[in-house]
C-alpha cells in the first residue's frame, strides 16, 4: 500500500491484457519503478474504486475520500480484525504477498518475480516464495514428459549445453582411467 499506483489503460491486441499499472515508489530505489499488466477483470475492479474516489486516487481514506489511504490503515485493520477473530498472528496482508509470490512462481522464473515485487536482491524475493511439495512433483512430470530432443535442444538458450549426450560406458571408463581422482 505504501506503493504510488497509476492505472494506464488501453486494449492490448491479444484480448487478455487491458493496461497497466505504473509502481512509482518501494523502499529501494533500484526497484522503484515498474510496470505490471493487468487484465479486463482487475481493470474493472480499479475503475470502480477510482469512479467511487473523489480524486485519481484507487484507495482513499475511509474519512476523506479526497485523500488517499494512509500506509498503514489495512495493515491496522487486518491486525484488529485478528485480534478479534483469534487468527495466527502472521496472518496478514504480508502473508498474501508471499502466497502470490508462491502462486506466480509456479508460471515464471525467480526474477520476473522478484521485479514483480520490487525487491532489490533476489535473496529476498527466495525468502517470499514457499514452493508446495505438489509443485515440485508437477516439475519433475513435466521434465519427464519433455521428449529427448527438448531437454537437449539449447538453440534458443543463451547458456552453451553442458552435455549434449551421454557418453558411452568404453568412454566413461576411459574418462574415469585417465582423470586423477
Amino acid at each position: 500500500m505504501k506503493d504510488c499506483v497509476r492505472l494506464h489503460s488501453e486494449q492490448r491486441a491479444d484480448g487478455k491484457i487491458c493496461g497497466e499499472l505504473l509502481i512509482k515508489r518501494g523502499l529501494k530505489r533500484r526497484a522503484r519503478k515498474r510496470k505490471l499488466v493487468i487484465d479486463h477483470e482487475m481493470k474493472e475492479v480499479l475503475e470502480r474504486l477510482l469512479k467511487d474516489s473523489q480524486r485519481d486516487y484507487v484507495f482513499t481514506s475511509p474519512q476523506d475520500r479526497t485523500k488517499p489511504l494512509g500506509p498503514w490503515v489495512l495493515e491496522e485493520q487486518i491486525s484488529q480484525i485478528r485480534k478479534k477473530i483469534k487468527t495466527h498472528p502472521d496472518a496478514g496482508l504480508h502473508a498474501l504477498r508471499h502466497t502470490f509470490l508462491t502462486e506466480a512462481g509456479e508460471y515464471t522464473d525467480p526474477f520476473t518475480l522478484q521485479y514483480v515485487a520490487g525487491h532489490d536482491n533476489i535473496k529476498t524475493t527466495m525468502r517470499s516464495v514457499h514452493p508446495r511439495e505438489a509443485a515440485v512433483h508437477k516439475l519433475f512430470l513435466r521434465l519427464a514428459d519433455l521428449r529427448p530432443e527438448e531437454r537437449i535442444a539449447c538453440a534458443k538458450s543463451v547458456q552453451n549445453p553442458v552435455q549434449l549426450k551421454m557418453p558411452s560406458l568404453e568412454e566413461l571408463a576411459k574418462i574415469l582411467i585417465t582423470s586423477s581422482l
